[in-house]
């Protein structure tokens, strides 16, 4: 095997496999109701997706960030790939696929910073196969599980690198046999609330981490929003709170929290570290308007944890 390139400057290397977008994002000034016609305060354009997110996340955070992706061969994938350029991520694993358009997302924010998303995406972009990932240089490994292909090779990836590899689990992670492959290679599930009940139909996160646990050997975890994050420790369900902060955008928050754990893993960590750092990440994501404008440096998230020591759980909640 040839020599792995380090593929941006920066520290601990992150690979982020998954979707690349771009987002229009309405603010409107009141709550939005389905079927009403509401007016916006405010427009503006910037990339978006999980994966891309996750990267810029890394990026800000003092890491090295690079994205595998397939977008589109159109003008909006060379803004979504100026934009990544202008963070610092390396993109010359992100794949134009002839023909197809590149995702691009509605966003719409409340005035109680809470956000709707609608997304358009071509099915055909991520069948495709996954480009060579042994020349890259990675620490750890984190998917989106928005590309099958790609999010098999890159835990594969990482599990023969013996390093980290994530995946950020939400309903859109396919069924059946794509899931069964992810969840037997990842070393760490972090599910959203919604996901992990639709895939256990645990009554509870406690419950539903301890189903999922049953099948899997990777460490098992829920994000719960407002909420906190709780995981499964051996035999014991931990938890740790949300800090608590001013909102006034939640988007972006859980690609900021995703990002920021991996790239804690990668730096050698322990999970509860990760998550105290993560958890840093998303809050003051959400003091800030912006998927992705808002996501935080290195410095603001460690000042953070100086001021604000989250408590750490061990009740089942």
């Amino acid at each position: 095997m040839g020599s792995r390139r380090r593929v941006a400057s920066g520290g601990v290397s992150v690979l982020c496999v998954g979707q690349a977008t771009l987002d229009h994002v309405l603010a409107i000034g009141d709550d939005l109701v389905v079927g009403r016609k509401h007016r916006a305060d405010d427009h503006h354009v910037v990339g978006g997706g999980l994966a891309a997110n996750a990267a810029v996340t890394v990026a800000r955070l003092g890491g090295s960030a690079t994205l595998v992706s397939s977008i589109g061969d159109d003008d909006t994938g060379e803004v979504v790939i100026a934009g990544l350029l202008a963070e610092g991520v390396d993109t010359c694993l992100v794949q134009r696929a002839r023909g197809l358009d590149t995702p691009f997302s509605a966003v719409i924010v409340s005035a109680e910073g809470t956000r709707t998303i609608v997304n358009h995406s071509a099915a055909e972009l991520f069948e495709c196969s996954c480009p060579d990932l042994e020349a890259v240089d990675c620490d750890a490994v984190l998917v989106d599980g928005r590309w099958p292909a790609g999010s098999r090779d890159a835990l594969t990836l990482a599990r023969r690198r013996n390093v980290p590899g994530v995946v950020d689990v939400d309903r859109s992670v396919a069924d059946g046999e794509s899931r069964r492959t992810l969840f037997g290679l990842a070393s760490h599930l972090v599910f959203s609330e919604d996901a992990l009940c639709d895939i256990t139909g645990g009554s509870s996160p406690a419950d539903g981490l301890r189903r999922v646990a049953r099948d899997t050997g990777a460490h098992v975890s829920v994000t719960l929003g407002e909420r906190g994050v709780v995981w499964l420790d051996g035999d014991d369900i931990r938890s740790l709170d949300a800090f608590d902060v001013a909102v006034v955008d939640t988007a972006g928050a859980g690609d900021a929290f995703h990002g920021a754990f991996a790239l804690s893993l990668g730096e050698g960590a322990g999970e509860e570290t990760a998550f105290r750092f993560a958890a840093a990440a998303a809050a003051l994501k959400c003091t800030r308007h912006g998927a992705r404008a808002g996501i935080p440096d290195r410095a603001a998230v460690e000042e953070l944890l100086v001021r604000r020591a989250a408590p750490i759980g061990v009740a089942v909640p």
